[in-house]
C-alpha cells in the first residue's frame, strides 16, 4: 500500500497530488495543513477512483469534503 501524506495551503494542492493516483490502487493520501492538523484522508475505494477521472469532478468531490471537514472545526 502507498501511503502518502502532504501537507497544503490550498485545494488546488489536493487535486493536483490526488490525480497523480487517479489510475493507481491501494493507496491513501493523508493531507495536512500548515500546522500539522490533519485535514482530510483519501483512499482509493471506488467513487474516490471514479471521481478522479474527470478533473472538474475531482476539485468538486475535494471542496465537499473540505466543507465537511471545516464544520468540524478544522482549521486550513
Amino acid at each position: 500500500m502507498i501511503h502518502e501524506k502532504f501537507t497544503i495551503t490550498g485545494i488546488d494542492e489536493m487535486v493536483y497530488h490526488l490525480s497523480k493516483y487517479k489510475d493507481k490502487t491501494d493507496w491513501q493520501i493523508d493531507f495536512y495543513n500548515i500546522y500539522g492538523a490533519l485535514l482530510l484522508s483519501f483512499d482509493s475505494d471506488e467513487e474516490t477512483l471514479r471521481r478522479l477521472k474527470d478533473p472538474e469532478e475531482a476539485y468538486r468531490m475535494v471542496t465537499e469534503w473540505m466543507d465537511v471537514a471545516l464544520m468540524m472545526g478544522k482549521e486550513y
